[in-house]
């Protein structure tokens, strides 16, 4: 066995690492060899694994790196398929909305793939951001004080009560890849590149002292891995949205009080329907398949497990690769990535912003019909006010529009209005009837 490279100052020192007596004894051993601290590591960290496996599944190979936690994760994944037959987490942007341009449904999703798609749209909102916006003013107050001011000369940025950024779809012909399908990226790509530096490793102790063990658990952990991270369901589960055969035009956005929302202009024929997606109505239970998978690879995991607990040599190798895998894990799992490296294949044609929310909403309702109404109860919850007369007759003609009948008929909550109608012009007649059949009997 090769020593750790501090074992020979270890026993320098006159600790016995062999046969440990005392209590430096005990601690100078597991320093060299940290055996048992190295099987518990390995059931820690499994929501990362999750989110890993997560953020990169969609292709027919999902790279994430054997790390600590996988056989946490694996107890867990058997317990997801057999119960409520999920494996993808659910999103970890809370409030999350999707709401239906035509239709003004609002949805309240927990799909993981639509929270990411908003989270790092927002966070590459605040970076082009970049802290030179110009500061805030409340409505009510007089403005900043001198000092303020005096600080803000510099910013060159108009401040942004809202930003809302369009997005149209592109055609697969154009970008090759079908939409629910992720394209390649560092992220995805950086599985691959750890796994490669996992097994050079887990090499090194087989070369210098002819100790196999350490690239045989490195080559199974990472076999383990990439069969459980590729198994079906998680495609099928990440991209629930039924036939792919369009979808209406929908904004996502987390509501009053945010900066961002996304308008996704629908196109006929091309691309996942969004609204199915949101509530993962489509979401198919795992199958039997699913079920048995999970199961044996649980067994397999633990298998290891119980081999790491055994190997007794070498063992830091082995800890660096964990390590290293969980850092992996780490990225994979928390990394913002383009749409497209999600499966969303989407171009930006514009933004719109304004430093207050209304005069954005109606802009956004000028250019793509339906959509600033649908937005209206979602940023103004009390309803939204407006003054002048030219808005006024704006809003009237634009709530009108959304009102009236459409090709999938007539809105329910107008119809009392034209019953009531009815009922006048009937009863007028009776009156009229009434008073004429009352003059010539006289």
């Amino acid at each position: 066995m090769a020593p750790a490279p501090w074992a020979a100052l270890l026993q320098s020192r006159n600790v016995n690492t062999t046969n440990p007596v005392t209590v430096s004894d005990y601690l100078a051993a597991q320093w060299v060899n940290p055996a048992d601290i190295l099987s518990i590591l390995l059931l820690l960290g499994p929501d990362i694994v999750q989110g890993a496996v997560a953020q990169l599944a969609g292709r027919t190979i999902t790279p994430v790196a054997f790390s600590f936690g996988w056989v946490a994760y694996a107890a867990r994944a058997l317990l997801n398929a057999v119960g409520d037959g999920s494996l993808m987490p659910n999103t970890d942007m809370t409030n999350t909305l999707v709401i239906g341009a035509r239709s003004g449904h609002i949805r309240t999703t927990k799909t993981w793939v639509l929270g990411r798609l908003l989270r790092d749209g927002d966070d590459r909102v605040d970076e082009e951001m970049g802290g030179r916006e110009q500061a805030h003013v409340p409505p009510g107050t007089t403005g900043l004080k001198p000092t303020e001011a005096a600080k803000d000369k510099g910013k060159d940025k108009e401040w942004e009560a809202l930003r809302v950024s369009v997005y149209q779809l592109v055609p697969q012909a154009e970008q090759g890849t079908a939409h629910g399908t992720p394209t390649v990226d560092w992220v995805w790509l950086s599985g691959y590149v750890m796994i490669l530096i996992q097994l050079c490793i887990s090499i090194i102790p087989w070369i210098i002292s002819n100790e196999w063990g350490t690239f045989m658990i490195a080559v199974c952990g990472n076999l383990l891995a990439l069969v459980e991270g590729s198994l079906p369901q998680w495609k099928s589960e990440k991209w629930a949205a039924g036939p792919r055969t369009g979808s209406a035009t929908v904004t996502i956005t987390q509501g009053n009080g945010s900066r961002h929302a996304m308008l996704i202009l629908g196109t006929k024929g091309e691309g996942l329907d969004l609204e199915i997606l949101a509530l993962g109505t489509r979401t198919k239970s795992a199958g039997r398949l699913t079920r048995i998978s999970t199961a044996v690879l649980a067994l397999l995991w633990l298998a290891l497990l119980g081999t790491v607990a055994g190997l007794k040599t070498d063992t830091w190798y082995l800890m660096g690769i964990g390590l290293l895998g969980s850092v992996q894990n780490v990225i994979a799992a928390g990394a913002p990535r383009k749409p497209s490296a999600m499966g969303f294949h989407i171009r930006l044609i514009e933004t719109i912003s304004n430093k207050k929310v209304a005069a954005v909403l109606k802009e956004v309702e000028s250019k793509y019909e339906f959509v600033g109404t649908s937005l209206v109860p979602v940023f103004f919850p009390g309803g939204l006010r407006v003054k002048s007369e030219e808005d006024i007759e704006f809003w009237r003609k634009a709530q009108d529009k959304r009102m009236n009948p459409n090709n999938w008929g007539t809105r329910i909550d107008r119809i009392p209005e034209k019953v009531e109608e009815q009922l006048d012009e009937k009863d007028a007649i009776n009156f009229v009837t009434k008073e004429v059949i009352g003059e010539t009997s006289s």
